[in-house]
């Protein structure tokens, strides 16, 4: 169906930059559709600092319809997640992990001076995760850790491990994989629960949990009774 038409003489206002070495240098479909939604759905939004999170983007029709044209096979996560992940690698976009009930809220701004110091304000101020860049290299660490000291690496748990690469820092990974070889609670579901609670709570005792004793029960009871199976097999992921 041929487009009709522009309802309105009122255009939104885009930053000259965006023209003039954004977009010229964007390649990827994703990064370019990701990019422009989310300068328009800023546009729509009014307060400081404009900002938008993961999930509100998973949810946002329009943008799900723009990320299918490129793809029908490729997974939306996927494609949403390298779209954000080549703009945040640009600088385009600011990313902003941050604890929040219990879980981690990936918030997206777009790079300006003022959103940059808020930015960095924040993290100064509650602690928030820095943004993950591995190197391929330093994945495949990750990867024969877990699987030299967890389980099988199966494509569930690869999934889990990029997920997680996007919210928290390699050492929290990897410090979290060490505590649950020495809890023997040999599961991805143990190791990522280990991350919400740091997210959560901080890793204040982190420096010196090696010299403790883990108190298995605390975590193989109550509250956190059948997220894990003991033992290496991971089969049940």
């Amino acid at each position: 169906m041929a487009f009709t038409g522009f309802s309105t003489d009122k255009l939104v206002g885009l930053p000259p930059e965006l023209f003039s070495e954004v977009l010229p240098a964007i390649t990827l479909p994703s990064e370019l559709k990701v990019t422009l939604h989310i300068f328009y759905r800023m546009s729509q939004q009014r307060g400081t600092p404009r900002r938008l999170s993961w999930d509100e983007m998973m949810n946002d029709r329009a943008l799900k319809r723009s990320l299918r044209s490129v793809s029908k096979l490729r997974p939306l996560e996927d494609m949403l997640a390298e779209g954000l992940d080549a703009a945040v690698r640009r600088t385009t976009l600011l990313h902003l992990p941050l604890a929040s009930d219990g879980r981690v809220v990936n918030w997206y701004l777009v790079h300006t001076p003022a959103n940059r110091a808020w930015v960095d304000t924040i993290r100064l101020a509650r602690g928030a995760l820095e943004p993950l860049q591995l190197t391929a290299s330093e994945r495949q660490s990750l990867l024969k850790l877990y699987e030299e000291n967890i389980g099988l690496v199966t494509p569930m748990v690869v999934d889990e491990l990029r997920e997680a690469e996007e919210r928290y820092p390699a050492t929290w990974i990897e410090a979290a994989m060490r505590e649950a070889v020495r809890a023997n609670a040999r599961s991805w579901r143990y190791v990522a629960k280990v991350l919400e609670r740091w997210a959560t709570n901080g890793r204040q005792d982190a420096p010196h949990r090696a010299d403790r004793p883990i108190d298995i029960e605390k975590y193989t009871n109550g509250q956190y009774d059948g997220l894990f199976r003991r033992g290496s097999d991971d089969s049940d992921l």
